[in-house]
């Protein structure tokens, strides 16, 4: 078993995170069968890349190739990729993640002597900048680890019982997915020790809030963390209202509100306690990103809800983001 497996990687424009990549994956002590990168359209070079790398780099017995899927969202990408595997096990990762050597082969090791069908890895997060440190606690948390699929390894099997990943969204598309494993099988096993490391989150607050809207947009339209979306709306609504009517005691409310989702919240979700580490900056950023994380947050649940309202489909026709869990 161990022997027959093929990584997915869904791609679009990702020349800068591929070498770091590509070089862990030839590091690993069970190399895979085959590597199936699904290139969503890259403009930068990737395929041509990979093809380079792996004329210089292929290894025995391997074999790599970079499907052409032209506007493919990740589901769609990782879909073409085990379409396209011929190996009886498919293991996930994407670009901007960078494997611990000994990955997959933990993950096989586990899936053989526990005959499951289904082992998830895991992936920590840290960043080293003082922005992206702000973000990285506030969403993961500093040097906190998360069982993801994108670090994960499934028997072809999963996918005949209960299919493939939504093609149609362009993030959340994995959390649907999961819950129908979960529906399936339970619980997924997870195996600690097959550890990723994922450390590229956004570099500015654009980026960062962009991608939180899109984040909760998408996630209603897949329908999961829906009590979280309206606890959110109310809780907000209700942090807002009070700052807006000008008391002393609404303002009190929004200082307290401020307090635990930039002081306390990255300090319960981090694995590094002192998460700023030498960027103090970080400390002084997280207040106001905090704040404005949320109403991206909020701005994606009503946006996702109008578009559910006005059947649209979010997503089909447009520009898929990066396939990357972090930013």
């Amino acid at each position: 078993m161990s022997h027959d497996v093929a990584v997915v990687v869904p791609i679009l424009n990702e020349a800068d995170s591929l070498p770091q990549l590509l070089a862990a994956l030839k590091a690993q002590t069970h190399r895979p069968k085959a590597l199936i990168f699904s290139d969503a359209g890259s403009t930068d070079g990737s395929a041509a890349l990979i093809e380079q790398w792996w004329q210089k780099e292929r290894w025995e017995g391997g074999a790599c190739q970079v499907l052409a899927v032209p506007g493919a969202m990740p589901g769609a990408g990782r879909n073409a990729g085990v379409r396209a595997a011929g190996c009886e096990w498919i293991a996930f990762i994407d670009a901007g993640i960078e494997p611990e050597p000994a990955w997959l082969e933990r993950l096989c090791e586990y899936a053989r002597k526990h005959h499951s069908p289904a082992v998830f890895g895991m992936c920590r997060f840290s960043a080293d900048a003082y922005f992206e440190r702000a973000v990285c606690a506030l969403s993961h948390g500093q040097g906190a680890s998360h069982a993801v699929i994108p670090a994960s390894l499934f028997h072809r099997r999963v996918f005949d019982e209960i299919g493939f990943f939504p093609e149609h969204l362009r993030a959340a598309e994995d959390l649907l997915w999961r819950k129908r494993l979960v529906t399936r099988y339970g619980e997924p096993d997870i195996c600690t020790d097959a550890m990723v490391h994922y450390t590229h989150f956004p570099s500015s607050w654009w980026r960062a809030v962009r991608k939180w809207e899109l984040a909760e947009h998408q996630s209603v339209l897949a329908g999961v963390r829906s009590r979280q979306q309206m606890l959110s709306l109310i809780g907000l609504s209700l942090v807002y209202g009070a700052l807006f009517s000008g008391t002393a005691v609404g303002g009190g409310i929004f200082g307290l509100y401020v307090i635990v989702r930039g002081v306390l919240d990255p300090i319960r979700r981090s694995q590094e306690r002192v998460w700023w580490g030498r960027r103090p900056a970080a400390l002084v950023v997280v207040l106001g990103l905090a704040p404005a994380l949320d109403l991206a947050k909020f701005a994606g649940v009503i946006h996702g809800f109008a578009s559910k309202l006005f059947g649209r489909v979010g997503g089909v026709g447009s520009t898929p983001e990066k396939s990357r869990i972090g930013g």
